[in-house]
């Protein structure tokens, strides 16, 4: 009999290694339903790509020749020496997990982005997993662990940062997993040893494990104190006894992990520190070297400025407000709510629905906590994990752009769940209440696949283009790391833009393990990798779509290439500065040209090509504003000015560009006293838009007008539009006059009142008029109150009337 309890006892510890097998079938099975067909990330305004991007580049740039310092470029500078993008706000052992995932990648950008994803998705899994084994130990039901767990790594925050290459998501989720397995292995079969060694393993991988273990060693260093001194003072043993309990705390297995714990973290952060030190030169300060700035930041003690307006105190609502939030969304599956996890993706802002969920939360597990004795200290630290982080970090939690740290309420809805389960199953009897926890962990299987498959629509058609582009062009500057790597390359500027999606780390990440040269400083460099193309200069990269590679190439050489070009071609629009479109490219040329004509902020909307508000439906006047500042997207030299910006991927109707008066930002379109200059451009429309034009107007044309003039009129929706046919180009030149009487005069701004109309006239062009194929087509929005009468008719330069019409909406 002893020897089958030993044979049972055996199979069930190999039974939790066994699950180690569904970590990777699960993680596969995550990526190809996150878009695993692409090897790109999610896309949430550019930060889950820049999250991932940033540290992809740390880890390229690891190596012994540079001690191992953790940066995102290298530089080269005057005196041979290095100058580093240092970034070593956590520990190494993140990076080099990272590092040892791409090697056997080197030269294939797409296979190395899936390993790394695949990488942080075993992470995610392997926390799901130890989170499982931890609670099954706990609840002792293997089958209310599977709902805990289950309904916890359904959240918006788990699956969206599930394959984001990043410390901040699944590295310090598993590192957190794993600790938390150690302290409830601890409690339950005294293993400490296992408990240091999970522990020092998850401070490889993060700091948020110490939001787990102090707690928890202080806690029971507390319960420790408190039995040691009663018993002493029960004894009567006076300063003798005193004494001897105080020898026994001293000893205290809980006072030995933290001291562990800290020590080990505090040689990690110190390897980070003398590297930053000795990167600096030995100049900078203890205080003000970045590793101890971000500490002192993360703890709102800093004063670096990076946070002034954000940093919070917890007497701030704010602060609270945002955790309770981050709690909500985190404690609700996201096939359950997906308008929660939407709306955090969308704006950071404090969501009342979702701090409310929240609240009911937290109050949930704190009601559940005080109805239990046994395992309390345990399912407290672990519900209070992302609060227990966010205090003594508050200076970084309430950050807005840091709404991912909602990842560390995982603990919350796994308390919930497992605490609900465990009180049903003390209620109905063991046999009815593992029913129970077998019917939930079935539910909340099948609400984690649905999760998993609601977080893929980020992967629209529309997102994944772009993807798809930003990976083209970072695959063209991997491709040239090799060439490039034993010399020193010049990146020039402009190429930033080309990897949008992943933001400013894009180029280090791709050029990982390079050393580059200041543009703005005199150091000779082997290379340089410019947008600009020029047979002249032999690029070594010359079937390449995005950027060249070029052999000791001066980037203004290039720069003055591309000036001979568009000097030789004649520009879409004149003004204060020449602007060329081409290649899906806008270009701006000023010469001659100096830094005062530069430094107003040019203004840039792209109007697209959607012929749905000639139907009525729709504004016209929508655009995507892409306003820049000279110094991001262009250069000075040679007395002249020249920038490029890449423009959507999409149909243009038009683009209106120019320049703002210096410190003046209008929003009327760049029109009127704030803009300097402006131009407008129509580029001819592709065949497929010619095609929508024509469906358009026979959709509208189909139907009668409401009054023939110059021009058929038809009312549809809430806009007006003109057809004519057949037309041409001289048919709709002058300016039209359209006039719109509000039924009721208080409806119009005061000082349109006593005139007792408003005027929205325009011209006939993009993006509110077009001829095509013999046709004339306009639409111009209507204002939204009730309307009378409308006339509206043509003018010719001299001011005569071509044309009037008038139309009585009233009647």
């Amino acid at each position: 009999m002893p020897a089958l309890v030993r044979m049972r006892r055996l199979l069930a510890r190999r039974r939790d290694w066994l699950h180690l097998a569904a970590v990777p079938l699960i993680a596969l099975a995550i990526l190809l339903a996150l878009g695993g067909d692409r090897a790109s990330f999610q896309r949430d305004g550019g930060f889950h790509h820049e999250l991932s991007a940033k540290n992809l580049a740390i880890a390229e740039n690891l190596s012994p020749k540079h001690n191992f310092r953790l940066a995102t470029r290298v530089w080269r500078v005057e005196d041979g020496g290095f100058e580093y993008g240092l970034y070593g706000r956590f520990p190494i052992g993140g990076y080099v997990l990272i590092k040892l995932a791409g090697l056997p990648f080197e030269s294939d950008l797409a296979a190395s982005l899936l390993a790394a994803r695949v990488l942080m998705l075993a992470m995610f899994c392997g926390a799901a997993l130890f989170a499982y084994l931890a609670m099954a130990r706990i609840a002792g039901s293997r089958r209310v662990a599977l709902a805990a767990a289950a309904c916890a790594f359904s959240g918006f925050y788990a699956l969206h940062y599930a394959d984001a290459v990043a410390s901040e998501a699944s590295f310090d989720l598993f590192g957190a997993a794993l600790a938390f397995h150690g302290m409830v292995v601890f409690v339950q079969d005294g293993r400490f040893r296992q408990l240091l060694i999970k522990t020092c393993v998850a401070l490889l991988l993060g700091w948020h494990v110490y939001a787990l273990i102090l707690p928890f060693a202080l806690a029971c260093f507390g319960g420790e104190a408190f039995a040691l001194s009663r018993s002493a003072f029960a004894s009567g043993g006076g300063f003798g006894a005193a004494l001897s309990a105080l020898s026994r705390l001293a000893r205290s297995r809980f006072v030995i992990l933290a001291a562990v714990s800290i020590l080990f973290g505090s040689a990690l952060l110190g390897f980070n520190l003398a590297n930053e030190y000795a990167a600096l030169r030995g100049e900078t300060p203890l205080s003000k070297l970045p590793s101890a700035q971000s500490a002192l930041t993360r703890s709102s003690l800093g004063d670096d400025g990076f946070l002034e307006g954000y940093v919070r105190t917890l007497t701030d609502s704010r602060f609270w407000g945002l955790q309770l939030m981050r709690a909500g969304v985190a404690s609700v599956p996201y096939a359950l709510a997906p308008s929660l996890g939407d709306g955090q993706r969308e704006s950071p802002e404090v969501s009342p629905i979702a701090a409310g969920a929240g609240v009911l939360a937290l109050g949930a597990a704190l009601a559940g906590l005080a109805l239990v004795r046994r395992r309390r200290l345990l399912l407290a630290t672990l519900a209070l994990f992302g609060f227990l982080w966010a205090i003594p970090m508050k200076g970084i939690s309430a950050f807005d752009l840091h709404y991912y740290e909602g990842i560390y309420h995982i603990g919350l809805p796994m308390t919930i769940v497992a605490l609900a389960l465990m009180g049903a199953r003390a209620k109905l009897g063991e046999r009815r209440g593992e029913r129970l926890a077998a019917a939930a962990g079935a539910a909340f299987a099948v609400i984690f696949a649905l999760s998993v498959f609601q977080e893929s629509r980020l992967y629209e058609e529309r997102g994944a283009m772009a993807a798809d582009l930003d990976m083209a062009a970072l695959s063209e500057l991997r491709g040239m790391r090799d060439a490039v790597r034993d010399g020193d390359v010049l990146a020039t500027s402009d190429i930033a833009a080309l990897v949008g999606g992943f933001r400013r780390y894009g180029v280090d990440y791709a050029l990982g393990g390079t050393t580059f040269v200041s543009e703005h400083r005199a150091l000779p460099h082997d290379f340089v990798i410019s947008r600009y193309r020029d047979e002249s200069f032999n690029p070594l990269t010359p079937d390449n779509r995005f950027m060249f590679l070029y052999g000791q190439t001066d980037p203004d050489d290039l720069r003055r290439a591309e000036r001979r070009r568009l000097e030789a071609s004649e520009p879409d629009a004149r003004s204060a500065f020449d602007v060329y479109l081409a290649d899906g490219a806008l270009r701006y040329l000023k010469a001659p040209c100096a830094q005062e004509d530069a430094r107003a902020l040019f203004f840039l909307h792209v109007f697209r090509a959607d012929a749905a508000h000639f139907r009525g439906e729709g504004d016209p006047t929508e655009f995507s504003g892409m306003n820049f500042l000279f110094d991001s997207a262009g250069k000075i030299f040679d007395g002249a000015c020249m920038a490029t910006v890449t423009l959507p991927d999409h149909p243009i109707a038009a683009i209106r560009t120019g320049q703002y008066i210096s410190d003046r930002r209008g929003d009327a379109g760049g029109a009127g006293e704030d803009s300097a200059w402006q131009v407008l451009i129509a580029p001819p429309p592709s065949a497929e838009t010619l095609a929508a034009y024509e469906s358009a107007y026979q959709a509208v044309a189909s139907g009668d007008p409401a009054a023939r003039s110059g021009f058929d009129l038809h009312l549809a929706g809430n806009a007006l539009i003109y057809l004519k046919q057949p037309c041409s180009e001289e048919d709709a030149r002058g300016r039209f006059y359209l006039s719109v009487h509000p039924a009721n005069a208080a409806d119009l701004p005061a000082e349109r009142r006593e005139m007792g109309h408003e005027s929205l006239n325009f011209d006939f062009e993009p993006p509110f008029g077009v001829v095509f194929n013999g046709k004339c087509m306009a639409v111009r929005q209507l204002p939204d109150y009730e309307i009378s009468k409308i006339a509206t008719g043509q003018w010719v330069p001299g001011g005569e009337s071509l044309w009037d019409a008038e139309i009585a909406v009233g009647e």
